[in-house]
């Protein structure tokens, strides 16, 4: 094979993001995963797929199996080449969720949304798509991006709430329950935008049912507009950020 261009290595940077981590250093961990990021966005992913697609990839293994007068070998190289190649040209959207893993596991939540977001931007590229090994984490992305969604909601939560009301509130008692919030879940009628929001308001539901104190006695009837309104007033301050330097 040719000799590829020297690059800035993003394992490096995921490596010692992850000891950062261990160490308890929030901060710089969470640079280390951004220069991972940097450093897969930089990669020559062109390069590689045109070695990997004209074979100097696999002729390069087979060449070195040869040398080996080992056939076994020459099979586990050509897949673990292929597995490497794969997981190179798949960086751009990996390093994206590993930051976004990051930040979910220390609760900042909005800027894990936003890393899930990205990466799903940045997408996967057709040629890795079959790798059983990166599906399997892309299915694994997708179920943490649909998570974070329910649990930050749409921006326009009380909009979508307000305009469906009556349709939601079933029996007309001035309050949406847990039933009727699972009930609609089930209506072919309800938009996908719409069970957006309920699949976020049953997530939170017993807060969102004690925003407002609109009810005698426990605030267990229901979720009422009052509730969605106050409790949405406090969504920016509900999620905390990963803190700034000084």
């Amino acid at each position: 094979m040719t000799d590829m261009p020297e690059v800035d290595n993003p394992y490096k940077h995921c490596q010692l993001a992850q000891q950062h981590e261990l160490a308890s250093d929030f901060r710089r961990a969470e640079s280390e995963f951004k220069a991972a990021i940097r450093a897969a966005d930089a990669l020559p992913i062109a390069e590689y797929k045109h070695h990997f697609q004209t074979n100097l990839a696999q002729q390069h293994a087979v060449a070195h199996a040869a040398e080996n007068f080992d056939h076994d070998h020459n099979l586990s190289s050509l897949e673990q080449l292929e597995s490497a190649y794969h997981e190179l040209i798949a960086l751009p959207f990996l390093t994206r969720m590993q930051l976004a893993g990051f930040y979910a596991r220390h609760e900042a939540i909005p800027e894990a949304k936003d890393a899930c977001d990205e990466a799903f931007r940045t997408g996967l590229d057709s040629i890795v798509k079959e790798n059983p090994a990166i599906f399997s984490i892309y299915k694994r992305a997708e179920d943490l991006h649909r998570h974070l969604s329910d649990i930050l909601g749409p921006e326009n939560v009380e909009k979508i709430f307000n305009s469906n009301f009556d349709k939601l509130d079933v029996n007309k008692d001035g309050f949406v329950n847990e039933a009727e919030l699972k009930r609609a879940q089930l209506d072919i009628t309800v938009g996908a935008e719409t069970q957006q929001v309920i699949r976020y308001l049953l997530h939170n539901y017993l807060d969102v049912e004690k925003a407002s104190n609109d009810e005698f006695g426990l605030e267990i009837s229901g979720i009422t507009k009052a509730d969605v309104h106050n409790y949405e007033g406090n969504s920016s301050a509900r999620w905390k950020r990963m803190k700034k330097k000084n």
